[in-house]
C-alpha cells in the first residue's frame, strides 16, 4: 500500500482531500441539518432516485411504512418533502402554507417568462395577487363564452 501512494500522489491526495471537502460540504450546505425528518441513505449524484421503481406510488408508501409521514428525499441534488398522511398535510397547508406557496426558481423560467412575470411561475406575494385579480375579473366565464355562441337547436323524434 505505501509502495502505490508513493508511486502515485493523485491516490494520496484524493484520500486526503476527501475527507475535509465532504467535511466542508456538510457544513456550507444549507440543508444539512439535525432537525430534518427522516430519510433513506442517498447517493451522491442522483440522490434517492434509485429507490424508486417502476411504480413510484408504491415505492414511496413502502418508504413512508419504514420512515414515517414525513420523509425527505433528494431527486438528483433538489430535496423534496414527502408528506404522506393526510392529518400532516392538513397541518402543514394550515400552518406553513406562506413557506410552500412559492414556485421553484429556474433559469428557464426567467429567460422564457419574463423574468419570472407570468402568473404561471411569479413567486407569491403582493404582484401575484396583483396577477391573480386582473386573471379573475378580466377573463370571461364559461357562462359568457356560451352566450356569445348561439345554441344549436335540438330536434326531437
Amino acid at each position: 500500500m505505501a509502495e502505490l501512494l508513493s508511486q502515485n500522489p493523485f491516490i494520496f491526495i484524493f484520500i486526503a482531500i476527501f475527507p475535509v471537502w465532504q467535511f466542508v460540504k456538510r457544513v456550507t450546505d444549507p440543508t444539512y441539518s439535525k432537525n430534518l425528518s427522516p430519510s433513506p441513505s442517498k447517493l451522491p449524484i442522483i440522490g434517492n432516485l434509485h429507490q424508486i421503481g417502476t411504480l413510484p406510488h408504491h415505492s414511496l408508501h413502502f418508504m413512508s411504512k419504514k420512515y414515517g409521514p414525513l420523509m425527505l428525499l433528494h431527486f438528483g441534488n433538489v430535496p423534496a418533502l414527502i408528506v404522506s398522511s393526510a392529518e400532516a398535510s392538513r397541518e402543514i397547508m394550515k400552518t406553513y402554507d406562506v413557506i410552500f406557496a412559492d414556485r421553484p426558481v429556474s433559469s428557464v423560467s426567467r429567460r422564457l417568462l419574463y423574468d419570472m412575470k407570468d402568473l404561471s411561475v411569479a413567486p407569491y406575494g403582493e404582484y401575484w395577487r396583483q396577477l391573480k385579480s386582473i386573471f379573475v375579473l378580466q377573463l370571461p366565464s364559461n357562462k359568457t363564452i356560451l352566450s356569445l355562441f348561439p345554441m344549436p337547436l335540438l330536434e326531437h323524434d
